[in-house]
């Protein structure tokens, strides 16, 4: 006979997220782990010190790859030069530390990282910083995406599109980056907060083919339906507001 705990070992990773336990498909995940705190994952250790942890660890990060829209577990994961646009990459991140300063946990104002999101060059690095006022003079509203944008002009040829939603009083609640490679390959990262994970918050980051960027809605309450089914708790059946422009 199978010890039924060894088999849900094979299967499935555990952990949490604050007080929230996950139980989480391998099928679905990166290198079939989730990343523990705690753990020097670019040390000497890492096996070691990764097997010592266990469900009633806190998790650092998730990292999903996933069929869109059947929402099943994908073999390969998301890549740059795939033929299948169909495969995203979902990732829940725990934050470490929440700062006085950023306020209420119920909301992550990105207007700073969309600043350096704006900057020349594909990782935002070499630009220069822009300002407040030239994102207000720059920006036009995508009616069809629902969402702010600027294209980013480019010295490395590599186009970018900065999309951002703005809730009224607050700030930025959502990023997303597409890259234009001169190859035809596109990537765009979905980034925005998540406040029911964790203690002191978490992200979510979404990568996709810029083909799917028309329904990133849909895909953006995808990811988190799939992420809450992983939550063994009580609160597994709660969801951020709906995302409205």
């Amino acid at each position: 006979m199978h010890d039924p705990e060894k088999v849900k070992a094979r299967l499935y990773a555990c952990g949490k997220f604050g007080d929230r336990h996950m139980l989480i498909d391998k099928q679905y995940l990166y290198y079939g782990r989730v990343t523990y705190q705690g753990v020097n994952y670019w040390g000497k250790n890492i096996e070691e010190e990764h097997e010592a942890k266990g469900c009633d660890d806190q998790i650092q990060s998730i990292a999903l790859k996933v069929k869109w829209p059947e929402m099943k577990a994908s073999r390969e994961g998301f890549k740059l030069d795939s033929e299948n646009k169909d495969v995203i990459k979902i990732a829940l991140n725990q934050r470490s530390v929440w700062k006085e300063e950023w306020g209420s946990k119920d909301f992550f104002n990105y207007f700073g990282q969309l600043k350096r999101k704006l900057r020349k060059g594909m990782f935002s690095s070499s630009g220069e910083e822009v300002s407040e006022i030239w994102v207000d003079e720059t920006k036009t509203f995508n009616s069809d995406l629902g969402l702010y944008e600027i294209e980013v002009k480019s010295d490395d040829g590599v186009g970018k599109r900065v999309y951002w939603q703005e809730r009224k009083g607050k700030g930025v609640s959502l990023t997303i980056v597409c890259l234009y490679f001169k190859d035809g390959a596109t990537s765009c990262e979905f980034n925005t907060h998540q406040p029911n994970y964790g203690f002191n918050t978490s992200y979510i980051t979404i990568k996709f083919h810029s083909e799917l960027l028309p329904h990133w809605q849909e895909i953006y309450q995808n990811a988190e339906q799939l992420i809450h089914s992983f939550n063994t708790g009580e609160k597994q059946n709660e969801a951020s507001e709906e995302y409205r422009p």
